[in-house]
């Protein structure tokens, strides 16, 4: 009776811990589901279950969406995505689009969650002039690169609700990115005017 528990209990351990794999199947022009909640870590497929479609989660098409994934437009196919950095993405399916066939998956970070919160660190506004608010931070590490991948700025925020002067930057396009205990946690691009 004793190793039954202990199994029992090894095997519950494990199945809370683990990754998992959602789907999302094509009904016609429209994903099913069309909002998905998952984990850092967990995978996502996509079937195509008729007709020629396409998965387009790319940052050229969605600037917000923390990283890129998508497929080619095709008919008959299986698409699989691990996402790695929380945030929120959208999708769609290009030749679908205007009829409505887009999606959104939230995901999130389990070890940036507090109670029922989810902790989101913000960084605004989007575009900028001469400051950016940094929330949800503290003890988070901001980096910020020109377009060409030059560093600018690396700073650990040290409150939730931080003020950047950004006066010494030129006007252009950046990227960020967040990260906690030397993991990425959000990335994205920022406009200064």
């Amino acid at each position: 009776m004793r190793f039954k528990t202990l199994l029992f209990t090894f095997l519950f351990s494990y199945s809370a811990v683990s990754q998992s794999n959602d789907t999302i199947s094509n009904s016609g022009t429209s994903w099913v589901p069309s909002a998905l909640t998952i984990n850092v870590g967990d995978t996502v497929t996509w079937v195509n279950t008729g007709g020629t479609h396409n998965v387009n989660g790319t940052t050229t098409t969605f600037p917000n969406n923390p990283e890129s994934f998508g497929n080619s437009i095709a008919a008959g196919w299986t698409y699989q995505h691990i996402f790695t950095i929380a945030g929120n993405y959208d999708f769609q399916c290009d030749p679908h689009a205007s009829m409505g066939m887009t999606g959104t998956i939230t995901v999130q970070d389990p070890s940036l969650i507090q109670g029922n919160n989810i902790i989101d660190p913000e960084v605004y506004p989007n575009p900028f002039y001469n400051n950016l608010t940094i929330k949800n931070c503290n003890g988070y590490q901001l980096i910020i690169y020109s377009i060409i991948g030059k560093l600018e700025f690396s700073e650990i925020i040290l409150n939730d609700n931080h003020q950047l002067s950004t006066a010494q930057l030129p006007e252009g396009i950046y990227l960020y990115e967040i990260l906690y205990d030397n993991k990425k946690i959000k990335s994205g691009k920022l406009v200064k005017h």
